[in-house]
């Protein structure tokens, strides 16, 4: 939290995008930064989220004004529609934008939408439920190579192939119906020799292979990533915090590419391209949490932060 408020250069009457309400805390950090004339737009393409945010408003007085005098807006929907929401808002540029592609723990715990395998939940895995297709009828319709290369390149599963097709033969005979079924499942078809290597629950990477998949969650990505550089001020500056290799990777591609502008040929002597550079990273190395955060906060270790400013 620090290091964000601290990246986004916060001050009084700026203009921010909480691109990633969550449970809220870091809308409710950036608003006491901002305040009382600065403008805040929250949002998330959980309902839920964007619902409990709101019920939350009337217990925290300055909030709740600020809400009521339209200076704290919070939308429902996806962040890689930020330019679409941020047009609507009629705020014109944004100071600044912050996105924390995490889970909130509420969206971890809740049975209901089979995001963990220690959860006796549906296979749904949908962050936006009122759109898409849950995981338990994608199944059914995939093939066993498609659904190999889906773990292979969004969860980096080792034994990919054989933990489709056990997964694809058990869901087909309707015996993994919940997702920790499934996580059963994964841990009974994952040999000794590979949980013995694994620093986490044999499960972790193919669950986080079908949540990408399911919510496009790559593909949403790249969309914000494009659209916020459109929405953002010169001088304004763009925090992300990502959780894992995939998706901190296209945040530091995206970004190079930016920061180093001429696309020319290296064998020329000379740019004729003319592509400029756009952005500047702020930090030289990539922020992760100190000592003392991750033992407030375990779920914090895999967290990376980086931040940039545009030109």
């Amino acid at each position: 939290m620090e290091e964000v408020l601290l990246g986004l250069n916060l001050d009084q009457g700026k203009s921010i995008v909480d691109a990633t309400l969550g449970g809220g805390g870091h809308t409710r950090a950036i608003w006491k930064q901002i305040a009382p004339s600065g403008k805040l737009l929250s949002l998330d393409q959980d309902v839920n989220a964007v619902e409990n945010f709101l019920t939350s408003i009337h217990e925290d007085e300055d909030l709740k004004s600020a809400y009521t005098a339209k200076q704290i807006n919070v939308v429902h929907g996806n962040f890689s529609a930020i330019k679409e929401m941020v047009t609507e808002s009629e705020w014109g540029l944004v100071d600044g934008i912050m996105a924390d592609l995490g889970y909130s723990s509420d969206q971890i715990e809740s049975s209901e939408r089979g995001l963990s395998f220690m959860q006796d939940g549906p296979l749904d895995m949908r962050l936006d439920q009122s759109s898409g297709v849950p995981v338990s009828e994608l199944l059914k319709t995939v093939t066993a190579d498609e659904l190999t290369t889906i773990f292979q390149k969004y969860g980096e599963v080792e034994n990919a192939k054989q933990i489709a097709e056990d997964i694809l033969q058990d869901h087909q005979k309707n015996e993994t119906q919940t997702a920790k079924e499934l996580g059963e499942l994964i841990v009974r078809r994952t040999p000794a020799w590979l949980r013995a290597k694994q620093k986490t629950h044999p499960a972790t990477q193919v669950f986080q292979a079908l949540r990408i998949w399911v919510n496009d969650e790559y593909g949403h990505l790249e969309k914000f990533l494009e659209e916020s550089e459109q929405v953002l001020k010169p001088g304004g500056r763009i925090a992300i915090i990502s959780f894992h290799s995939g998706e901190d990777r296209i945040v530091k591609e995206f970004y190079r590419a930016k920061i180093k502008g001429c696309i020319c040929p290296k064998e020329f002597p000379i740019c004729i391209c003319g592509v400029q550079s756009t952005f500047k990273s702020i930090n030289k190395k990539v922020i992760v949490p100190s000592e003392e955060e991750l033992q407030r906060n375990p779920r914090s270790r895999s967290a990376k932060l980086r931040v940039y400013e545009k030109l």
